[in-house]
């Protein structure tokens, strides 16, 4: 009876390796608490899959580039500083989450929600943003050449500033959006909703503003040099 009670502990330790080692590979995350003392944050293990729960993990200076995570949920999730280079994030939620430092090159998010998100200091070049909500998100010192804002709701937003030369903003809801300063030559703001916007000494040249609503809109200062103005709601739309 010795020899078999003393057995068992190693076979109960076999069983329970066996078992992490199956929810590991498993396309959910393991959550394990990480300082829950003082955050809600999690370590969580495995790897990230397509419509997988990865909300409130912590992803700090992650490699994700090239992978297609559509769908999948990271609201509340830790991304400063992830590699998220061409990653698809269609259909993803990333609403609360922190992606301050993190590279977007030619990353899509259409559909995404990013609701409350920290996009602070991330180059969005060539990124797909289409359909995206971005309300309440904080972009400072973030930069979006190329990037395709689509029918995304920008409204509200801070993007004093900011460089968007040859941004695609078509259709897209900016009302009462800040881009005060902004570098945005080339720009394509055709049949976009800009009612209140502040354009104020910005540079939008060569732009176009075809069908887009600029009532209310603070033109203060714009160089709107060859520019399209085929817009209506404001005395510069001919």
């Amino acid at each position: 009876m010795k020899v078999i009670s003393q057995k068992i502990p190693f076979l109960l330790a076999g069983t329970i390796f066996v078992v992490l080692l199956s929810l590991i590979s498993n396309s959910s995350a393991l959550a394990i608490p990480y300082n829950t003392s003082s955050t809600n944050l999690k370590t969580c293990l495995g790897k990230p899959t397509p419509n997988s729960d990865w909300s409130d993990c912590k992803l700090k200076f992650s490699n994700l580039a090239f992978k297609d995570l559509s769908g999948i949920n990271l609201s509340g999730a830790d991304l400063r500083g992830a590699k998220l280079y061409d990653t698809n994030f269609t259909g993803a939620n990333l609403t609360g989450a922190n992606l301050s430092g993190a590279n977007l090159n030619y990353a899509n998010l259409s559909g995404a929600n990013l609701q409350g998100a920290n996009l602070q200091n991330i180059n969005f070049y060539h990124a797909n943003l289409s359909y995206a909500d971005l309300q309440n998100t904080n972009l400072k010192d973030s930069r979006f050449a190329g990037t395709n804002f689509q029918s995304a709701n920008l409204s509200g937003l801070d993007l004093s500033y900011t460089s968007s030369i040859n941004g695609i903003f078509q259709d897209a809801i900016l009302e009462g959006t800040n881009l005060t300063g902004a570098e945005l030559l080339g720009a394509d703001f055709s049949d976009a909703n800009l009612k209140g916007t502040i354009f104020k000494n910005a540079d939008l040249t060569g732009g176009i503003l075809a069908g887009a609503n600029l009532s209310a809109a603070d033109v203060g200062g714009l160089d709107y040099s060859g520019v399209d103005l085929s817009c209506t709601g404001h005395p510069i739309c001919g």
